[in-house]
C-alpha cells in the first residue's frame, strides 16, 4: 500500500530532509519584488508535485550565476491532510484522491492521493484524464440557467429508467401514462440523464455548451504556480446525440482534473466568480527575504463567469443533492452533529467506468460554507471491483473535520478577546 502522507511524512523523516535542489533561472536582481515569476514557481515545483512530493526547501538559481537556497510555504493545512489520510486508511479503496480549497482565494488546502496496492502511478490529483461523468451536469445546468432558458422548476418530462440513454428516450420522446415530470431541481439532485440530453439537444445545442464549458476551464490551461493537464471535451458537437451524451456527463470523452473539479464548485460557492487554485504562498531565502509571494496581483485575476443569481439557482439544486438526491445517504443523520448546525452543504455526484486508472471512477463535487468560511472540495474513488467507501461520504468526513477545527479556532479566538 502507498503511504498517503508523502509531503508530511517528507517533513518529519530525518532522512528525507536534505535539501532538494531545483534549478531555475531567475531575471530579476533586486529585492522588494518577487525575483520568482509564478511560471518559475511552477516549473520547478511541478515535477515533484507530480511525484507527490512537496520538498519543502529547494535551490533556485538566480542570474545563472548564483545559487540561493529557499523554504517553500505551501497553502495546505496539516489537519486537514491527516484527517484525510486516516480516513483512507481505514476504508481502504483501490485508488482514491481529494482537493479541497478555500472558495473565494483559491489557496488549497489538501492534495491527498492514495494507492491501494504497490503500483507505480504518479500523483493521482495533478492528472486531468478521467471522465467527468455527470459532474458534467453542473455546467449544463448553469448554461441552461444562465441563459435563462430554463429555471429550477422548469419542467422536463422523461420516460424509462433516469440512469440509462437511449435515443427514444431523448430523440424521440412522447408522455404516456407512465411519464416522469421532475422539476429541473430534482433531475439535477436525482442526476436524470434523459433529462439532462433533451436539455443539451433542444435547450441549448453546442454553441451553449460550448461556450459555458469554456468559461468555465474547459480547453483552458490553468495559469498558476503549478502546472496541470487540460480538461478536454473531446466530442464532435455537431452530431446531435453526442451533444445529448456531453449534456448528461454520460460518455467517457469529457475529461477533468480534480484541482479543475473542486474550481467548478468554487465558482458556484463564490456567487459566479472563479478563483484560480494555487498551492505556493511564498519562497524565503535563508535570510528570510521573500524570492515569492502569492498575491492577487501576480494571481489570474478574478472573473464572472455566471451571474450571481444563476449561482444562487446552482447551489439550491446541489443542496438538494446532499438532501433528498443522488448523495442523500452519505449525509442522512447531520442533525445528530452539533459541527452541522447553521451550515450549507451541496455537491454533484457522478459515476462512470474509467481506465487509467481502470475501474468504477465515483465523484463528488461540492462546497460547503458556516460562520462565513466557504471551502470547494473534490472527491474522487476509483474501485476495481468492490465499493469500499463512497466519495460522497469522504466528503462529509472532510467537511466534519475541517469545520470541527475551524469551531475550535473560532471559540478559541472568543475566549481570548473575553480575556
Amino acid at each position: 500500500m502507498r503511504n498517503p502522507l508523502p509531503f508530511f511524512a517528507t517533513l518529519n523523516k530525518s532522512a528525507l530532509s536534505s535539501l532538494l535542489f531545483v534549478t531555475t533561472v531567475v531575471s530579476s536582481t533586486a529585492y522588494g519584488q518577487n525575483l520568482l515569476s509564478k511560471e518559475q514557481v511552477a516549473q520547478a515545483v511541478t515535477p515533484h508535485a507530480i511525484k507527490n512530493r512537496f520538498p519543502n526547501k529547494m535551490q533556485f538559481q538566480v542570474n545563472g550565476d548564483r545559487a540561493i537556497a529557499a523554504s517553500v510555504d505551501y497553502t495546505f493545512d496539516p489537519a486537514v491532510h491527516k484527517n484525510l489520510a486516516e480516513v483512507y486508511l481505514r476504508y481502504q479503496p483501490d485508488y482514491a484522491c481529494f482537493v479541497a480549497l478555500d472558495v473565494e482565494t483559491g489557496a488549497i488546502l489538501n492534495l491527498t492521493s492514495f494507492i491501494k496496492a504497490n503500483e507505480q502511478w504518479d500523483n493521482l490529483v495533478m492528472r486531468a484524464d478521467y471522465p467527468a461523468a455527470s459532474v458534467f451536469k453542473m455546467i449544463t445546468a448553469a448554461a441552461g440557467i444562465d441563459s435563462g432558458k430554463l429555471n429550477t422548476g422548469t419542467v422536463i418530462p422523461f420516460n424509462g429508467k433516469s440512469t440509462s440513454l437511449y435515443k427514444n428516450q431523448v430523440l424521440k420522446h412522447k408522455d404516456n401514462k407512465w411519464t416522469r415530470k421532475p422539476t429541473f431541481k430534482e433531475s439535477f439532485a436525482k442526476s436524470i440523464n434523459p433529462v439532462f440530453a433533451q436539455v443539451g439537444v433542444f435547450k441549448l445545442g453546442k454553441d451553449h455548451l460550448l461556450d459555458y464549458a469554456n468559461r468555465f476551464g474547459f480547453g483552458q490551461t490553468m495559469m498558476t504556480d503549478f502546472t496541470i493537464p487540460v480538461s478536454q471535451i473531446n466530442l464532435n458537437l455537431d452530431d446531435q446525440w453526442e451533444i445529448a451524451e456531453a449534456a448528461s456527463g454520460y460518455t467517457k470523452d469529457i475529461k477533468i482534473s480534480p484541482i479543475h473539479a473542486a474550481q467548478l464548485a468554487a465558482i458556484v460557492a463564490n456567487n459566479g466568480k472563479m478563483v484560480t487554485p494555487y498551492m505556493v504562498e511564498a519562497v524565503t531565502d535563508s535570510q528570510g527575504r521573500k524570492l515569492y509571494q502569492h498575491s492577487a496581483n501576480n494571481s489570474n485575476a478574478t472573473k464572472q463567469v455566471i451571474k450571481p443569481e444563476s449561482a444562487k439557482a446552482l447551489r439550491a439544486m446541489m443542496q438538494e443533492t446532499a438532501r433528498i438526491g443522488s448523495a442523500r445517504k452519505s449525509f442522512r443523520g447531520l442533525n445528530k452533529y452539533r459541527v452541522y448546525t447553521d451550515m450549507e452543504i451541496g455537491g454533484k455526484t457522478g459515476s462512470l467506468t474509467g481506465y487509467s486508472p481502470k475501474g468504477r471512477h465515483d465523484w463528488f463535487v461540492g462546497y460547503a460554507e458556516k460562520n462565513g468560511r466557504k471551502v470547494a472540495y473534490a472527491s474522487l474513488i476509483v474501485n476495481k471491483e468492490k465499493w469500499y467507501v463512497r466519495s460522497a461520504y469522504v466528503a462529509r468526513q472532510f467537511i466534519y473535520h475541517y469545520y470541527t477545527e475551524q469551531d475550535k479556532l473560532l471559540a478559541s479566538v472568543q475566549n481570548s478577546d473575553k480575556h
